[in-house]
């Protein structure tokens, strides 16, 4: 299996978006669909899906739609300051203020305990907390998210990666979500090969970046 490091693939994603064309926002709906892909659908139908709000939490947002739009039940909650979601998480999150979903800012106890509730009742979760850009150690409201669905959820399917897992080494950064199965995108991170503990069965999809970019960075990086 061909692996890569994190910034080879923030590299691909630009060149992707930049030079090829392809908006960014279609690289992350095609993200979310190969995720859906990936869920069985005809056993489970209660979601909790939890994200960040970077691009990560895009992705997550995109899935909660589409999940939705099948007619599964979806608790959805989001970590983070809205102020500062990324532009294409703001985009998924205004559709889905448009079509009245409603979901849960977490904040504090309350919200924590909404959340347990909800991994405890509801079939799968689905993290789309932090993406492969995390260098920092987890702590606060974040740390203790990651503990709840770690011990409260019945299967957990990570996002491109494990929150808290460190993309290029696999290291444990304080607290990592740890995924039933994580749904890659488009090649391995070289830290999912590197803790399998924590990524679970790992799935690798495309999302549309062509292999000419691929052999591009490749090159140029080398």
């Amino acid at each position: 299996m061909i692996t890569i490091s994190c910034e080879e693939m923030k590299a691909m994603d630009l060149y992707t978006i930049e030079k090829i064309g392809v908006p960014s926002i279609v690289l992350m709906e095609n993200a979310g669909l190969k995720v859906i892909k990936n869920i069985p659908m005809e056993d489970t139908d209660s979601f909790t899906i939890v994200c960040g709000v970077g691009n990560n939490g895009g992705d997550g947002l995109a899935i909660a739609r589409h999940l939705i739009l099948q007619e599964k039940k979806v608790d959805l909650f989001i970590l983070g300051n809205l102020d500062r979601g990324t532009k294409d998480f703001n985009i998924n999150l205004n559709i889905l203020k448009n079509i009245k979903v409603e979901f849960t800012l977490i904040n504090g106890e309350k919200e924590l305990e909404n959340l347990k509730n909800s991994l405890k009742s509801n079939q799968m979760t689905i993290d789309a907390i932090f993406g492969i850009g995390l260098t920092r150690k987890v702590e606060g409201i974040y740390k203790e998210v990651i503990s709840l669905i770690n011990d409260h959820s019945r299967h957990t399917l990570s996002v491109d990666i494990p929150s808290g897992l460190d993309g290029d080494t696999g290291e444990v950064l304080g607290i990592a979500v740890k995924a039933d199965k994580t749904v890659t995108f488009h090649l391995a991170k070289k830290g999912l090969i590197e803790n399998k503990d924590y990524t679970g069965e790992l799935i690798v999809e495309s999302i549309g970046i062509p292999k000419l970019v691929t052999d591009i960075i490749l090159k140029r990086i080398e």
